[in-house]
């Protein structure tokens, strides 16, 4: 058995949970779009450590999760995204275990429990 991810599990089990649901296409897409940057952070992570993880990619990040929650979601519940939004504003991400609990909560309350798609 493979290792679990070390670096931003609650992301990548809300963006996988998304990839799975009945989303329309284009937010599918968007979905396996965060799930491929995760998996670079993964990689980083496991290779170098926490401290080799670029900046840009955890911009990256925080960029394909609010596109994925879409412009007006923060507005429409600015209190539950406060944390969200914030990070759209600050120069350097927060350390990667809060990051990670913004992004996956910001996915979790932006989509809801989603629908898995019916088998074919």
């Amino acid at each position: 058995m493979g290792r679990l991810p070390a670096a931003m599990p609650s992301t990548i089990s809300a963006a996988d949970q998304l990839l799975r649901s009945a989303l329309p296409p284009d937010d599918r897409r968007q979905a396996c779009d965060l799930l491929m940057t995760l998996a670079a952070v993964e990689c980083h992570v496991s290779v170098g450590g926490l401290a080799v993880v670029p900046p840009g990619l955890l911009r990256d990040l925080v960029i394909m999760t609010g596109r994925l929650a879409g412009r007006s979601w923060p507005d429409a519940d600015a209190d539950r995204t406060a944390a969200f939004t914030a990070l759209q504003v600050t120069p350097e991400p927060p350390p990667l275990a809060e990051l990670d609990q913004i992004l996956a909560r910001m996915l979790s309350d932006r989509c809801g429990p989603t629908s898995p798609i019916a088998a074919a």
